[in-house]
């Protein structure tokens, strides 16, 4: 699956073609991801590890985004825990049979995602949206329902207990 799409296999030909595409692969691949991380993301996931199973549920390119997710630190962070599809809300099925539970906490900062997942599973999940990044700060997020819980940055998942997720 080519990570840039053109509108027509002459285009494409020319993309590949372009004398700076190695750099800026290269500039991708070397990215310090992990000096880029929320304040306070890595202390969030030992928290919440502590009440029980966690994994990364994530969506994008099948070979960037574990990359990503690697050099980032999140991977080791989650001791490998880590699910990635093209579309997450699309692949609820597989997500229930790979990692079973009784209740779910989605925390994502896409409000599309947390809404269509809360659509799937209802009560089964509690929807925490962190206010932090380019997606929560989208205006077309406005008329979308709320989640369960919002905070404002992911650090703020500190502040919370287990009780706190059953009792949302």
């Amino acid at each position: 699956m080519p990570i840039i799409s053109a509108p027509c296999k002459a285009c494409a030909a020319k993309i590949w073609r372009e004398p700076k595409l190695p750099a800026m692969a290269n500039w991708l691949l070397d990215y310090p991801f992990a000096d880029h991380l929320y304040p306070g993301a890595l202390e969030a996931v030992a928290h919440i590890r502590q009440w029980g199973a966690a994994a990364i549920l994530s969506d994008g390119d099948a070979v960037f985004q574990p990359h990503k997710i690697a050099r980032s630190g999140l991977w080791r962070a989650f001791d490998g825990q880590v699910m990635i599809y093209v579309h997450k809300e699309l692949e609820l099925d597989d997500v229930a049979r790979r990692r079973p539970a009784s209740r779910y906490v989605l925390i994502d900062d896409k409000l599309r995602i947390l809404d269509a997942v809360k659509a799937t599973w209802g009560d089964k999940v509690v929807t925490v949206f962190p206010k932090q990044g380019h997606y929560a700060l989208d205006p077309a997020i406005v008329d979308l329902p709320r989640p369960d819980i919002e905070i404002a940055d992911i650090a703020d998942l500190l502040k919370f207990d287990a009780a706190a997720f059953k009792r949302a």
